[in-house]
């Protein structure tokens, strides 16, 4: 088993600057951080956790807090996060809380109260929707650690926030639709207390207004994030006598819903309609035709939302940190689901 010793040796430095490393204390140049990292991770030096929680009384763990185990885009998250924390000495735990929003808030705050007792984490991860919930910011505010919100939220002073440009990622796919000559653009909302539905609804009508299209809003359905909504949805549009030439999901999911909406009534997409998701989430490349959808960097999402919680755990005072609240770039993957308007 490679030892600290063996980390200075291969780097050229003291067992004190390699300790300093390890342990993520601050002022170290950056050249001098990943050098360490880098014969740590040749000599296969791996800390224990235990041994360094009991030096700093940190406990070297993330924990994150999600509210279904079946979201393809909170799983993603939770790699990347997990990804980090084996890179960085640190272990990641989950929690699963799916009756949160139904919960009264004294029972909410011993629910946390537990958790925080229990595994002592260095900070939180949150993902939609409890990262947008204005409830549960003021209820974490009562505990002394950092939190990452994955997701949009307009929560005041949240201060670790990795996201995307919903809103511009969203017009940029209706720009694509309306670029291929589509008029009648329907829209699927997800759910409504999850800033994504907002923001997403908000880019759809920006294109509009840019290309001078009206707003039908017989073509804006409701949804949940889910097959069947996007299922339902999909029945109801195309039932329609001036049933939509294209359709905007706001995830994937649904856009899959619509497709096979679209199938049963031996519709052709994308002859006949065409369709667009959200997210790049597995199944948009397995449905068929393979469907055109805005990729979020989830994995990377999931990294820099724990690299910014493990930065934030060492410094004296982690609510006080100031972190970046930049975007991360999309991308819009085009795919088989979309084509020009089909003229009568």
């Amino acid at each position: 088993m490679a030892r600290m010793i063996d980390v200075a040796e291969k780097a050229g430095v003291s067992i004190k600057t390699v300790s300093r490393v390890l342990n993520n204390e601050p002022h170290v140049k950056e050249g001098l951080r990943e050098r360490v990292r880098a014969a740590a991770k040749e000599v296969g030096y791996v800390p224990s956790s235990t041994a360094r929680a009991l030096r700093s009384r940190r406990s070297y763990a993330i924990h994150m807090v999600s509210h279904s185990h079946r979201s393809a885009y909170v799983n993603a998250i939770q790699f990347g996060a997990v990804q980090t924390c084996q890179e960085r000495g640190y272990q990641l735990m989950v929690s699963l809380m799916e009756d949160l929003r139904d919960m009264p808030e004294a029972d909410l705050v011993t629910r946390f109260e537990r958790l925080v007792e229990a595994s002592k984490p260095d900070g939180l991860i949150l993902v939609p929707p409890l990262s947008n919930d204005e409830r549960l910011y003021h209820v974490l505010e009562r505990f002394d650690m950092p939190i990452a919100r994955v997701g949009p939220n307009n929560l005041p002073d949240a201060r670790i926030s990795v996201k995307i440009n919903e809103r511009e990622a969203a017009r940029e796919l209706t720009a694509h639709l309306i670029e291929l000559g589509h008029r009648r653009i329907a829209f699927v909302r997800g759910k409504e207390d999850q800033n994504a539905t907002h923001e997403r609804y908000a880019g759809y009508r920006d294109a509009l207004d840019q290309a001078g299209i009206a707003l039908d809003e017989r073509l804006v359905r409701p949804g949940d994030f889910d097959f069947s909504a996007g299922l339902e949805a999909g029945d109801a549009l195309f039932a329609m006598t001036d049933r939509p030439t294209a359709v905007f999901a706001a995830n994937d999911d649904m856009a899959a819903g619509v497709l096979m909406a679209a199938h049963r009534l031996r519709l052709d997409v994308p002859d006949d309609v065409s369709v667009v998701g959200f997210d790049d989430s597995e199944i948009a490349e397995k449905m068929w035709p393979s469907l055109t959808t805005v990729r979020q960097p989830l994995l990377t999402m999931g990294n820099e939302a724990t690299r910014q919680l493990i930065d934030a755990a060492t410094q004296s005072d982690p609510t006080q940190m100031d972190a970046p609240n930049e975007y991360l770039d999309y991308e819009i993957i085009y795919r088989e689901s979309t084509g020009p308007l089909r003229r009568a």
